[in-house]
């Protein structure tokens, strides 16, 4: 009777913990298929745009080789133009217009005053804003960010030129706007490169750091950084996607939060607490539910822009409390390793009786990691909106999750299923590997959002698919997280060690 009222309560879990991932799947389809960014149009006004911009083109070439006649007179032409469209880039942004006529205003200025030198250079910036505009790389009236990643690496260059300007910092609020406008393309790299992903966001907190110190020298080392992002982004461009991209992107963010999740509902049912389980399923849920309204808001609401600093609020505090939570959770996985211990444990805890503070740990910690990273799956799959047919981006995203579930169930199958000692002792490598990655990758999207300074020391290492960063304030707590790691190890073994030595006595 106690047997099967088990089978049926572990299977009450298990059909709750799958409801929970399919709702998931089922709202985030729904909100990815009819988002409305899948039916936007482009922003391109008329075909005349392309013939102003070329004749920006020709006025810049004209005007850095110091022809100020002829450059006057292709000027002229970009000017006869603005007179026409003014009020259509009024209505469709009025900070475009704005800047465009600023950028008008001074060049004419220039031309009159015959500073050659000034001519070119706000010559450079008039064209650089009309080809924004061209590409639709601008915030329309209603606040909506409309970037695509050629326009985003069209803005690297930019950069990159006020850099060999030596223009420090206009450079610098540029690779600023970047840092904000990563979320807005973030997910037509990951897609195509995780690798390349990794690196793009490691090299905008690296070019803050550069652009930011006082030292020349050190500016002088953030052009070769924006070169290599435009040299690595730019293939990407045009890529083709399918549902398979689709599918990448939840299994590639979704494994670490699997494996959080999975030890510990494989620790609840070894100790079979019923409590412990409903309390991890209702933290992921919770996780979850939250992960899609916050897309819901970026998507319907927002823009992925204003919305970047944001994403990387939540994921560094987020990474940092899990961070902190999962390392005692790997010290506890750690310490129970030895099968005595964990007899006793199960010997003086009733399976009822775990402690409420420890179960709702267990529940902020399932939270978290599902925080950490169900929101960047949510905003990457928003970003493949409209680049795939709908039902494309629904197959894809239901194979990804689907090769999650398996996984999951895979795994605490297989856990619970296993002896004590190597479950427990490989758990406690895996829960702490996630420790000291997410400390490192929280700390760092603290960095890109402005909380933490953004700091390089050459001589650290680095090694983006582990978090490890060439700064002082990711390294440091990740190498006292592994001191505390080694000496809780030797601890255990000295304490095993003495103990043996007892009984041998």
């Amino acid at each position: 009777m106690k047997s099967t009222d088990r089978s049926r309560r572990n299977a009450w879990n298990a059909h709750s913990f799958l409801t929970a991932v399919c709702a998931f799947i089922l709202v985030a389809t729904l909100l990815l298929t009819y988002c409305p960014a899948a039916y936007a149009e482009s922003a391109t006004p008329d075909n005349e745009t392309g013939l102003v911009l070329a004749n920006a083109e020709k006025m810049n070439a004209l005007l850095e080789a110091g022809n100020m006649e002829q450059g006057s007179e292709t000027f002229g032409l970009v000017k006869r133009w603005w007179n026409a469209n003014k009020a259509t880039v009024k209505q469709q942004s009025l900070d475009m217009a704005l800047e465009i006529d600023s950028k008008i205003a001074d060049l004419s200025l220039a031309i009159v005053s015959k500073d050659v030198k000034l001519a070119a250079e706000t010559s450079s910036a008039l064209r650089f804003s009309l080809q924004v505009y061209e590409e639709g790389a601008y915030a329309d009236n209603d606040g909506k960010q409309q970037l695509t990643l050629s326009a985003y690496v069209m803005k690297l260059r930019r950069a990159g030129d006020l850099m060999d300007r030596r223009n420090w910092p206009e450079a610098l609020n540029e690779v600023k706007l970047l840092q904000r406008q990563w979320l807005t393309v973030e997910g037509d790299i990951v897609s195509q490169s995780q690798t390349t992903y990794n690196n793009s966001e490691r090299d905008l907190v690296l070019l803050d750091a550069y652009l930011s110190s006082d030292s020349d020298d050190k500016k002088e080392q953030a052009k070769p950084i924006i070169d290599r992002m435009i040299e690595s982004l730019t293939p990407l461009i045009d890529a083709q996607y399918s549902w398979w991209d689709a599918a990448l992107i939840p299994i590639r963010e979704g494994i670490e939060g699997l494996l959080v999740v999975g030890t510990l509902l494989m620790y609840a049912k070894k100790s079979n607490s019923r409590p412990a389980r409903r309390w991890i399923i209702g933290g992921t849920s919770v996780g979850a539910t939250l992960c899609i309204v916050i897309g819901f808001i970026v998507a319907f609401l927002l823009s992925s822009s204003a919305f970047g600093r944001n994403n990387s609020l939540i994921n560094g505090w987020t990474g940092l409390f899990a961070s902190v939570m999962l390392l005692y959770v790997s010290y506890w996985l750690h310490r129970n390793s030895d099968v005595k211990r964990w007899n006793k444990f199960l010997e003086t805890k009733s399976a009822m009786a775990l402690s409420g503070g420890k179960m709702i740990s267990m529940a902020l910690i399932a939270f978290f990691a599902v925080i950490r990273e169900g929101l960047e799956t949510v905003i990457f799959l928003i970003g493949m909106v409209g680049k795939m047919p709908g039902s494309e981006l629904a197959a894809g995203i239901a194979a990804g999750f689907g090769v999650l579930i398996a996984a999951a169930f895979v795994v605490i199958k297989a856990g619970t299923k296993l002896p004590v000692r190597p479950v427990f002792l490989v758990s406690s490598v895996i829960v702490f590997y996630l420790c000291f990655k997410f400390m490192g990758s929280g700390i760092h999207s603290l960095q890109m959002a402005g909380v933490i300074p953004s700091t390089v020391t050459e001589y650290l290492p680095e090694r983006v698919s582990f978090s490890l960063y060439p700064s002082w304030y990711s390294t440091l707590p990740q190498l006292l997280f592994l001191i505390a790691g080694v000496s809780a190890i030797v601890a255990q073994a000295m304490f095993v060690k003495r103990k043996n030595k007892k009984i041998m006595a």
